[in-house]
């Protein structure tokens, strides 16, 4: 079920350089959202354009919900001004959520403004005892706000070197597969900049690593009314098809997709 909901802002904070983390008290959306999910969100009660901004879910629970962004446009730049207090319109949880976790190895790799689901995801991997790893990238060390903790199997990457091993996230995950055996379950879980999760597909292709993909596009409404984040699914050619089996939605369909489904994350 679909909420819109009137949040308060608890916290409004810059955890790392132009990277802000807001919680919310929510009591309907915190209690039936799950790890993978978003909520569209309204910057500001004057708000004049058409389309919200989507926010992937970094946490739930305890009447909490909490959203990990980067402020870089007219909508995220009110959202950073948040004051605590301020009463915030959202609409959620929207879309599907990460599954088929429980049964395999995962690997978590997330980089850029795709931290939040992946946070999520790790969080409740850790509650239910879930041997994991997880790889966080980004261009140099202030945009991180996690510790390089390979003993943990947790993983920094940065462009410069900064932190952790340098290079981007499958960078990363081929120097740490040069000493590690890569389990026969193994499954990747990724979302981040189109290009980076673009890499991250096209590596688990080739490898034969089953591999999910939250995708991160424009989304105006967020229930699939507008038609406005499609996504190319694989289909065989040779038969007949509709428009809607070849084309997903973002909102609706996902935005979680697997890797092989679908032609490309840019």
């Amino acid at each position: 079920m679909i909420h819109c909901e009137l949040v308060e802002v608890l916290n409004n904070s810059e955890i790392a350089e132009g990277i802000y983390q807001t919680i919310f008290q929510s009591h309907s959306i915190s209690s039936i959202s799950h790890p993978g999910q978003f909520i569209n969100i309204l910057p500001s009660s004057d708000w004049d354009q058409v389309m919200r901004r989507p926010m992937s879910i970094a946490s739930q629970g305890n009447n909490e919900i909490s959203i990990i962004y980067k402020s870089v446009g007219e909508g995220t730049r009110i959202m950073a001004d948040w004051k605590k207090g301020a009463i915030v319109d959202i609409i959620g949880p929207l879309g599907n959520c990460w599954t088929q976790y429980e049964d395999t190895f995962p690997i978590l790799i997330g980089g850029g403004v795709g931290i939040a689901p992946i946070l999520n995801l790790h969080h409740c991997l850790l509650e239910k005892h879930i041997e994991h790893m997880l790889i966080m990238g980004a261009r140099s060390d202030v945009e991180h706000f996690l510790m390089h903790e390979p003993e943990n199997q947790i993983y920094m990457s940065t462009d410069d070197g900064s932190l952790g091993i340098k290079g981007n996230v499958v960078d990363a995950l081929k120097f740490i597969l040069l000493n590690w055996n890569l389990q026969d379950n193994a499954k990747i879980f990724s979302c981040g900049p189109p290009l980076m999760m673009e890499s991250v597909r096209s590596y688990s292709l080739r490898n034969q690593i089953k591999c999910d993909l939250a995708l991160e596009t424009l989304m105006a409404c967020g229930i699939g009314i507008c038609q406005g984040c499609t996504i190319e699914r694989k289909v065989d050619e040779k038969e007949k098809h509709s428009y809607r089996s070849h084309f997903a939605l973002a909102c609706e369909d996902g935005p979680i997709f697997s890797a092989e489904d679908i032609v490309s994350c840019e």
